[in-house]
């Protein structure tokens, strides 16, 4: 869980628990994915917040079993997996000196996941934009690495290598503005 103001402190809301809202990662995103500019999203208003506290209040205070009894979700959203992936692109780019010593291609299956659950789509255009990139880079390094893996040329394994290794810089810059935009350092 985290916690989210219900009036934005940029908005002049305060930094007290009657302006906090306890949220999943998930929504927590959800909440800040609206963009006035090109509307998508939803539009949470300070008033449907404090709605939303107040049941969830309620629910804690007179049905606390439903804590015990709670299906355990182990999976995560789209977007902190889509992070995870990003995170292990960059780790799959950092070999690209030897891409033949990374053992796989980049990844892409979180990416098409957030795709198909409409998490892209209601993300302000530039952190969209970074994605997208990222995510054309890895297409292209991993259609450079196949093409290297049927071929003896060391051009084509040069431009494998080419194209992972311009990859990284992509794949970070959207990690880290993914993990900037959902307020998280780590």
């Amino acid at each position: 869980m985290e916690t989210d103001h219900i009036i934005p402190a940029s908005e002049g809301g305060p930094d007290t628990i009657d302006n906090a809202i306890p949220v999943c990662f998930e929504c927590h995103a959800e909440i800040h994915s609206y963009n006035d500019n090109h509307p998508r999203g939803r539009k949470f208003l300070p008033n449907e917040l404090r709605a939303h506290k107040e049941q969830w209040l309620q629910i804690c205070s007179s049905r606390p079993e439903v804590f015990i009894n709670a299906a355990r979700n182990i999976d995560v959203g789209p977007l902190q997996a889509l992070i995870d992936e990003l995170e292990f692109n960059a780790v799959v780019a950092g070999y690209s000196d030897n891409p033949w010593a990374v053992g796989c291609v980049l990844h892409d299956a979180q990416f098409q996941r957030a795709i198909r659950a409409g998490a892209i789509a209601t993300l302000h255009d530039s952190l969209k934009q970074a994605i997208l990139e990222a995510y054309r880079a890895i297409g292209f390094a991993n259609h450079r690495i196949a093409g290297a893996e049927q071929s003896a040329r060391s051009e084509d394994r040069n431009a494998a290598m080419t194209a992972v290794r311009e990859s990284k810089s992509k794949i970070v810059a959207a990690r880290d503005s993914l993990l900037k935009f959902l307020g998280s350092e780590s």
